[in-house]
């Protein structure tokens, strides 16, 4: 049992750590028209998109549905640090 407690502790700490990275999740959902919708969820939910805020890259994709970090592996937080310059 205190196994299976920490194999759940280190997987949430290890979630925790993937989104103050940066990282978050993204959905992409083709439109009939050939474009498509992204929707992204990530723990900075009022980041401005990018040219002005970071560009995310997919870095694992399972169909729709992908794994997201920053282009340039920068976490946003050190934008905040730097006045809002990201």
């Amino acid at each position: 049992m205190l196994t299976a407690v920490r194999i759940v502790a280190v997987m949430l700490w290890l979630l925790v750590l993937y989104g103050v990275a940066g990282g978050g999740f993204a959905y992409r959902e083709n439109l009939p028209s050939g474009l498509y919708n992204n929707y992204m969820i990530t723990v900075y939910t009022r980041l401005p998109p990018a040219p002005k805020g970071p560009s995310y890259c997919n870095i694992l994709h399972a169909g729709a549905f992908s794994l997201v970090l920053p282009c340039d592996f920068k976490p946003p937080f050190i934008g905040w640090l730097h006045g809002g310059r990201y």
